[in-house]
């Protein structure tokens, strides 16, 4: 899934599939977090855009609070493909 993602212009640095549900974890980070990243909810437009029929079920940024302007440093996406819906 990681390099379906990225090959289609969504450059997450992590995806892992949940054994448990065969949910997708995708993770977005610059290694050493030094720079900031879109938000997670941006993520999960650009996963909506290369996979039309996958769900997203949840996101989550973190926040440098301590840094000036506070920017997100490392954003999650959890989706679902449609077809794990109907399963």
């Amino acid at each position: 899934m990681r390099r379906h993602l990225v090959a289609s212009g969504v450059a997450a640095q992590k995806v892992v599939r949940k054994r448990e549900t065969g949910d997708y974890v995708a993770d977005f980070f610059i290694p050493e977090m030094d720079d900031p990243i879109p938000p997670a909810s941006e993520w999960a437009m650009q996963i909506r855009r290369v996979l039309p029929d996958a769900r997203i079920l949840d996101t989550h940024d973190t926040i440098a609070a301590w840094r000036s302007g506070e920017p997100v440093i490392y954003a999650t996406v959890v989706f679902r493909l449609s077809e794990q819906d109907a399963a």
